[in-house]
């Protein structure tokens, strides 16, 4: 599996989700629900912190130190509308794209520990694969949520991106 086309894939699909949002009415973005996060805002926002947190452990930041600077990520967030959202995201995107293609070696190991779970060791490759099977799972309570409020999402599935993402 290429983990560089899993991120392209990890975009695209946050990208999808965030264009739904833009076109439904702004009052669903924050709208207080009974879910796994307490609304779409607080869901997105999640996903955006740890994708943060992730990409200063593979920059070389202990565990620790990501987890401070998502504290600083999380009061960044907490107000923001989706437009705002949509322009963190893409400048997440900026900066992961310029990490990774500044790897010469995806299967470089990370070693940090996690206060969770403890020391271990993840290639580069392994912990894109995360982050993407991570935003799969967040986008899936993104779709639920949506139908709560009575509204559709939009597709995300792995396949709907290599049609997306073919040669025209």
């Amino acid at each position: 599996m290429n983990s560089l086309k899993m991120y392209d894939y990890h975009q695209w699909a946050n990208k999808q989700v965030i264009d739904r949002l833009k076109e439904l009415p702004e009052s669903i973005y924050d709208k207080e629900i009974k879910s796994v996060f307490p609304s779409i805002a607080k869901t997105l926002s999640h996903i955006y912190l740890v994708d943060s947190g992730w990409l200063e452990v593979m920059s070389g930041k202990s565990f620790e130190e990501a987890l401070q600077l998502e504290e600083q990520v999380s009061n960044l967030t907490k107000n923001m509308g989706i437009h705002e959202i949509e322009v963190i995201f893409s400048n997440l995107y900026e900066r992961f794209n310029a990490f990774l293609n500044s790897q010469p070696d995806m299967e470089k190991i990370i070693e940090f520990d996690n206060p969770w779970a403890g020391p271990t060791a993840v290639s580069l490759s392994d912990m894109i694969i995360h982050i993407a099977n991570h935003g799969t799972y967040h986008r899936g309570n993104i779709a639920a949520m949506l139908r709560q409020l009575d509204h559709s999402s939009v597709m995300t599935d792995y396949a709907v991106f290599w049609y997306a993402n073919q040669p025209k």
